[in-house]
């Protein structure tokens, strides 16, 4: 009996999963400089950096005045008007995932105007079981303050089902003369699939409780 439980823990050690990076998501840290694989709308590019709309420097984020990627050299910046009637601005991918699957991204929101000009942001995810929003900035019951930011955050989220998705960040131009910022950056799906050592452990753990029945049998 105690070499019996000894394996199902063996058994239950080898199939242990960890995640592994997909490539579900082109482009993801827009490391080529560009916005390739993304469909855009409005005000959107793929930048190093971006200065803060608090010119008047209150003590908030970004550190120094100035927006830096959340990782490697660039992020995609969406701003909320270009001075010349853009309402919306919109980065957008479709990509391919499993139940299971961990979809995360970072973001930050510069908002540069004031109540009740709320520059609006949100992040939906579309797939087989519907429509989820993932993030709200600024709509009713998620309002900032006037000029306040939200450092770089990851977001993290569980596909639920297998399928095709649609990923799209967007914000909105509130009535306001001010513009905000959305950047995102790190958009990927991780796949938690064994790993190769975990799938040796679990085979051995198998055949030793194999071998195990056979001697009772006999």
């Amino acid at each position: 009996m105690r070499l019996r439980r000894l394996v199902l823990v063996v058994v239950a050690a080898g199939l242990t999963r960890c995640p592994v990076v997909r490539a579900a998501v082109t482009n993801g840290g827009f490391e080529s400089g560009t916005l390739a694989g993304w469909n855009t709308s409005g005000v959107v590019a793929a930048v190093t950096e971006e200065y803060a709309r608090d010119f008047l420097g209150l003590p908030q984020a970004p550190a120094g005045g100035i927006w830096y990627p959340a990782g490697g050299s660039y992020f995609a910046s969406l701003w909320s008007t270009d001075g010349g009637g853009a309402d919306v601005s919109s980065l957008s991918q479709g990509f391919e995932g499993i139940a299971g699957d961990r979809l995360q991204f970072d973001y930050f929101f510069d908002f540069g105007d004031f109540a009740p000009d709320y520059d609006a942001a949100v992040v939906t995810l579309t797939g087989p079981s519907g429509a989820t929003v993932l993030l709200e900035i600024n709509t009713p019951g998620h309002e900032l303050g006037d000029d306040e930011n939200v450092d770089w955050t990851s977001v993290s989220y569980i596909l639920p089902a297998a399928g095709l998705y649609t990923l799209e960040f967007s914000i909105e131009d509130g009535p306001g003369v001010f513009e905000s910022i959305l950047g995102v950056d790190n958009i990927q799906v991780q796949a938690v699939v064994p790993t190769p050592g975990a799938l040796v452990l679990g085979s051995v753990g198998i055949g030793v409780l194999g071998w195990f029945r056979r001697r009772r049998a006999a």
